[in-house]
């Protein structure tokens, strides 16, 4: 089956203009007061005219509510096409749920834990907002159940633990997400295919660098999930089974030769995690160079909405609290290839 993404690629790279370019990115992260944030947030069309400063809640707020009015005008958009749509925001709920049970486990306050979140119609705000007040991660669980998402059965079971493996915790999301995207890419051709398979090999790497750093004592084989490309379950268990994940790392950098360089620099697990990141952009810029009518463009683009929704809370809160803002690893710029 042939699908056809011109039309919504072009559109997607309109709206790609409308986010801040790295560099004014990075100059919104160092402004001192509340003034100077909202004024250029407000500038670039961001918040509303009539935002006034608020408090960080309230700027976050409106962080998420202008993420997700562009999100409905590319629903509009795609039509039929709507597979790619569900893909990318399923990547977006598991980054949401992931933050959120990492959050409660942390004992982060509630409204931080909200940081950079994307709200979607799985996970609209009210939603997120219940869930980052539940302190316990079975209590999230439970909510999920009651909400009807497809996550909650399979997270109440991994979280029934006295003390949850957070590790296993994780692990229940992205094998739901892995299984949903799957489904919903064999619908679509074979460009969204091959990206879902792509994704699949990202989480199993991360797993397998985790299960190298001593995670958790899940076994490789009950760890991996099917369904990925180039990452087979001999090299994955290889690599979880590495004496540090730097090994494991070098193992792993097999699959990804544009990576390999900053894998082996990496220095610690959240450097190696940011370099899956780096790796998981640099995949979609080039396929969308290569393959400009493909789905990757369109991709490309709600991926750089979620990364610069996760950088300006980010800032939003190093703002409030007085300290440098963290180095984002999904520090996106603007613009679609």
């Amino acid at each position: 089956m042939t699908v056809h993404w011109g039309d919504v690629n072009a559109r997607a790279r309109g709206l790609g203009s409308h986010l801040l370019p790295s560099e004014t990115l990075a100059s919104v992260t160092r402004l001192h007061t509340w003034e100077d944030m909202t004024r250029a947030l407000t500038s670039a069309g961001i918040l509303p005219d009539e935002a006034t400063v608020g408090s960080p809640v309230e700027v976050e707020l409106a962080l998420r509510r202008w993420a997700a009015g562009e999100i409905r005008v590319v629903r509009r958009w795609l039509g039929s096409r709507a597979a790619v749509l569900s893909v990318a925001l399923d990547a977006e709920d598991r980054r949401s749920l992931r933050a959120l049970v990492r959050g409660a486990a942390a004992g982060v306050p509630a409204a931080v834990r909200l940081t950079g979140l994307l709200p979607t119609t799985a996970l609209p705000e009210r939603l997120l907002q219940e869930l980052a007040a539940r302190d316990r991660i079975p209590d999230q669980a439970a909510l999920l159940v009651a909400a009807g998402h497809p996550v909650g059965p399979a997270l109440l079971v991994a979280a029934a633990a006295t003390k949850p493996d957070l590790f296993a915790v994780e692990l229940a999301i992205s094998r739901v997400f892995a299984e949903s995207a799957a489904r919903g890419a064999r619908r679509d051709g074979r460009a969204l295919r091959t990206h879902v398979e792509a994704v699949i090999d990202a989480i199993n790497c991360r797993s397998a660098l985790l299960l190298a750093h001593g995670a958790s004592a899940k076994s490789p084989v009950e760890a991996f999930i099917p369904g990925g490309r180039r990452l087979t379950l001999e090299r994955f268990t290889a690599a979880a089974g590495a004496p540090d994940p730097f090994t494991g790392a070098r193992i792993l950098a097999a699959i990804d030769e544009r990576s390999a360089e900053a894998w082996r620099d990496a220095a610690d697990v959240a450097a190696l995690e940011a370099a899956l990141e780096g790796a998981e952009d640099r995949r979609l810029e080039h396929l969308a160079r290569m393959d400009p009518l493909g789905p990757a463009p369109t991709l490309l683009y709600l991926r750089r909405l979620g990364g610069q929704l996760v950088a300006l809370g980010e800032a939003v809160w190093s703002l409030d609290l007085g300290v440098a803002p963290p180095r984002s690893s999904r520090m996106a710029i603007g613009g679609v290839a």
